[in-house]
């Protein structure tokens, strides 16, 4: 939980479209689990994981927009799955983190303050199928120089999976791999998803994987763990995306990052990340990611579409368990660009092109 003040002004379109400087009582995506293994013998086990998002300071499935979080609404909203393995892998199948997730080369909004918006840049753009999905099996790497090692497919549950109509393809499907590695001080990813629909899909819908739109996205990072509880690292990205009924329009950004309309698409950018520990229970975070220009097919690069964040923030340790942060956010949108903070739907209401978000908070984080 924190207590922050989020602004996001200077629209391209003009004062009306701002949203004015507010104070709120924010949820960093808080969530609870259930979680249960059996030990099998012979070394192996098996289980479930169910983790359900909850929304503590409104006690509503909404988020700070008062718009609809799709990871607090049922049970096992973010995360479900059944698994059998080892200490070393497991076969899990169920709503599963895929694309988001980034190891040591990132922790400040999983663990440390919140949210940071070097992730909501990663994912925002022409967007990706998905960082959370659905119907899927995956094997993954639990133990070793290769823990958080994992390859998925799944299937869409929309327009072109199971939820197809009469008469339309439900062929639909995605899949993925993540190789991470850590030797010593070094810690390494390689990240990558796709996704096919069918060109029969309803390509009026906005949301993301009911349409017919076909994805690729890559990341690649490198970290230096200079101490062993202090980092430095570097991530790279391209992303793009297929319009496969209307490929030639031009490709168009709405008001929710990732949510387009037509048109084909790729983009672009890097960023950088600093963890050091001051000892004493203090802890230092910074960002630095850029976006670059949007490049569409037939428009070519698209100018003003790219942006710049920036995340500084500070951790105290009160336990092991238990830590005060502070942290400042800040995204500088070009006038035809709109990311934002949307992650755990951090965000109050979705950013207007060239409106630069800014965020100043103070929290709390508790495991038990």
């Amino acid at each position: 939980m924190d207590v922050s003040s989020f602004s996001a002004v200077g629209a391209t379109a003009g004062a009306a479209s701002d949203l004015k400087s507010r104070t709120r009582v924010a949820d960093t995506s808080s969530r609870i689990t259930f979680a249960a293994t059996e030990d099998l013998g012979k070394g192996r086990r098996a289980g479930v994981y169910c983790e359900t998002g909850i929304n503590i300071d409104n006690a509503a499935a909404t988020g700070q927009a008062n718009t609809a979080n799709a990871n607090t609404s049922e049970w096992c909203s973010r995360e479900g799955r059944a698994f059998i393995g080892t200490g070393i892998y497991e076969l899990r199948a169920g709503r599963q983190n895929v694309w988001w997730t980034q190891g040591e080369l990132n922790q400040a909004g999983s663990t440390f303050i919140g949210s940071d918006t070097a992730t909501n840049i990663i994912n925002g753009g022409v967007g990706v199928y998905g960082v959370r999905l659905e119907n899927m099996i995956k094997v993954a790497v639990t133990g070793g120089q290769f823990a958080g090692s994992e390859v998925y497919t799944g299937f869409m549950g929309a327009a072109t999976g199971e939820a197809a109509a009469a008469n339309v393809d439900a062929k639909g499907k995605y899949q993925g791999f993540k190789l991470s590695y850590t030797a010593g001080q070094l810690v390494g990813m390689i990240d990558h998803q796709s996704s096919k629909s069918s060109p029969t899909a309803t390509a009026s819908s906005t949301a993301i994987g009911s349409n017919s739109f076909d994805r690729t996205a890559t990341k690649v990072g490198l970290g230096f763990k200079y101490t062993p509880t202090s980092l430095v690292s570097v991530q790279m990205w391209n992303k793009e995306r297929t319009d496969v009924t209307n490929g030639a329009a031009t490709f168009v950004q709405t008001v929710t990052v990732n949510n387009t309309t037509a048109g084909n698409a790729k983009d672009s950018g890097y960023a950088l990340n600093v963890k050091h520990d001051l000892g004493g229970g203090i802890m230092l975070h910074g960002q630095y990611a850029k976006a670059n220009n949007i490049k569409g097919t037939t428009a070519g690069e698209q100018a003003n579409t790219g942006a710049t964040a920036y995340t500084l923030g500070a951790t105290y340790g009160l336990s092991k368990r238990t830590h005060l942060y502070g942290s400042f956010h800040k995204i500088v949108n070009k006038s035809a660009a709109i990311y934002g903070m949307t992650g755990g739907n951090y965000q109050s209401g979705s950013a207007n092109a060239g409106a630069d978000t800014k965020i100043i908070a103070v929290g709390m984080i508790h495991n038990f």
